[in-house]
């Protein structure tokens, strides 16, 4: 009996441990420097990740356009936009397990460009290509946070 309770104890502390987690989301136009020019440095929220996004995407320099982060609660489903000047991303996350699943939507103006499901993890954040821009390529990112 104690260990049944124990059990169940240690599943709901696992459960709380999700509804203190943010997803973080951002509209990022990747890019190449004018010839000659030096790359931008990347912002803080995509350093750590400047050389994985340069290797997959083949861009040297990466600038967001929008980003939001929002706070998930425990076992809902949460909804929420990243807005920039052009384009508009639409998110929703309902938690499945240890990890999201992610319906996505990018706009341009009132025009639907993408829409697609995916998981996200923690500590592996989630990198979607997007339509070409005339200045590089349009990449979504997702990432779980503390």
């Amino acid at each position: 009996m104690i260990r049944l309770l124990l059990a169940i104890l240690l599943m709901l502390g696992g459960m709380s441990a999700q509804a203190d987690q943010k997803i973080w989301t951002a509209l990022v136009l990747a890019s190449d420097p004018v010839a000659g020019a030096k790359p931008a440095e990347p912002p803080e929220d995509l350093a750590p990740y400047a050389k994985r996004l340069s290797k997959i995407f083949k861009y040297q320099q990466f600038e967001i356009l929008g980003s939001a982060t929002k706070e998930m609660g425990a076992n809902q489903q949460e909804r929420w936009l990243v807005p920039s000047p052009t384009f508009m991303v639409g998110v929703q996350a309902k938690p499945e397990g240890q990890e999201y699943r992610i319906q996505l939507e990018l706009f341009q103006e009132k025009r639907r460009l993408i829409q697609t499901d995916a998981k996200l993890r923690s500590q592996s954040p989630l990198f979607i290509c997007g339509p070409k821009h005339s200045r590089g390529q349009l990449i979504v990112v997702f990432e779980i946070r503390p």
